[in-house]
């Protein structure tokens, strides 16, 4: 049996809130007076935005979308500004700014200040030195090439144009189902944004659509940071940082778990990181689906925590039991191993299958623990104390110790 994962992202955190953002521009631009009295200052709102963008991506050192908000800008300006320029072949920013969409989702992010990221914004200065020499020099070559006059404005976009268009939202779609980031949407969204953009008549019309486009960059660079902040990388799940804040606002009854994944420590020595890292990933994936109003936390290391909120321990103690019981009937089937050998050089061994179990302890909120620190120090040794019970089993603090049930 293959690892389980982390359940996917469901589609509603695919649609907000890029979604809901591309929707209101939506309904704003069908608004005859809204749309007027926004005209005088839509320029603003679009550069403002893609401007507070890239800004902010400097900030939280995330080249990529500094490179599209730039690249975004770009294409903006020269649809709105130099197509006035009837031999300005508006055919090269269409065609470049799903492409950057596409080069950019696919590149590993390294930061702004590094080679790699420096590499980056090179290619933007790039194309936008090679955009102007074909303002320049390239209008009246490409008419023949592309089927349109290069400075006129078209209906519809020309075929080549759509289908990059459409390859960049099919690719950028699977990244986002694939590395369940909220980057993923915020770039497929902000595509969308300005697709609507580039397609429209009227100036204000093109910078609201691409000011929403930065809206939508935006907010994905802020989620982005929050998920760094608050998710652990290896899981996906809460991470201690999150699990404090939770503790912080617990009040009424409440319970919290400490689990433990048993003799990790021989698994990593024997197998290595990586298969350590995958044990991980198969816990975290049983854990999150706890019942019984759970939150799981990756708490550090091998250990994960459990709040229940508005639960007592005679509510909480079937739930961590039957998510000890889930892990321990897991198959966890190693494949293409290298077991270490005496001499410390890891050797080829045939597929195997590990059984994985987990220590549980818990504890809640009484008149002797009336603190989420006091109740989380119990929880702690409760854990303890199932390890000293033979592990693979559940303890409760402040409670006659039970048999063992692993």
């Amino acid at each position: 049996m293959r690892l389980p994962t982390i359940s996917r992202r469901p589609l509603s955190g695919l649609i907000a809130p890029g979604g809901l953002l591309l929707l209101a521009a939506w309904a704003l631009h069908r608004e005859e007076p809204v749309r007027l009295a926004m005209a005088t200052y839509s320029s603003y709102f679009c550069f403002g935005t893609l401007a507070a963008a890239a800004l902010l991506s400097w900030y939280h050192n995330y080249v990529r979308i500094l490179c599209l908000s730039v690249a975004t800008g770009i294409a903006v300006w020269s649809f709105t500004e130099l197509s006035k320029n009837p031999e300005i072949p508006l055919f090269i920013p269409a065609l470049l700014l799903p492409a950057n969409f596409i080069l950019f989702a696919w590149i590993v992010e390294r930061g702004v200040l590094t080679i790699s990221g420096l590499i980056k914004l090179g290619v933007i200065a790039l194309q936008v030195a090679a955009v102007f020499y074909l303002f320049q020099y390239g209008g009246t070559r490409l008419e023949s090439l592309i089927g349109v006059s290069p400075g006129a404005a078209w209906t519809w976009m020309p075929s080549a144009v759509l289908f990059l268009f459409a390859a960049a939202a099919l690719y950028l779609l699977v990244l986002a189902f694939r590395r369940q980031t909220k980057i993923g949407p915020a770039l497929l969204w902000a595509l969308a944004a300005v697709f609507v953009a580039l397609n429209q008549q009227k100036s204000e019309s093109i910078f609201l659509y691409a000011g929403t486009a930065g809206m939508v960059l935006m907010l994905g660079v802020l989620e982005h940071g929050y998920d760094i902040a608050y998710l652990d990388e290896l899981t996906g799940l809460p991470s201690r940082r999150a699990f404090n804040e939770a503790t912080r606002q617990l009040n009424g009854p409440y319970a919290i778990a400490m689990c433990d994944v048993d003799l990790f420590k021989r698994f990593n020595d024997t197998y290595g990181h990586d298969v350590g890292d995958q044990i991980l990933k198969m816990i975290a994936s049983r854990l999150s689906n706890v019942r019984g109003g759970g939150r799981v936390f990756r708490y550090g290391g091998e250990e994960f925590a459990i709040v229940f909120r508005k639960r007592t321990a005679a509510e909480v103690l079937p739930v961590v039991e039957s998510l000890r019981q889930a892990v321990a009937d897991a198959d966890f089937v190693l494949r293409d191993s290298r077991v270490r050998g005496g001499s410390g050089v890891r050797k080829p061994s045939p597929e195997k299958l590990l059984k994985i179990t987990i220590s549980i302890g818990f504890a809640d909120r009484s008149d002797r623990l009336p603190t989420p620190e006091l109740v989380l120090k119990a929880a702690d040794d409760a854990l303890y104390l199932a390890k000293e019970s033979g592990r693979n089993c559940v303890r409760y603090a402040m409670a006659p110790v039970p048999e063992v049930t692993g």
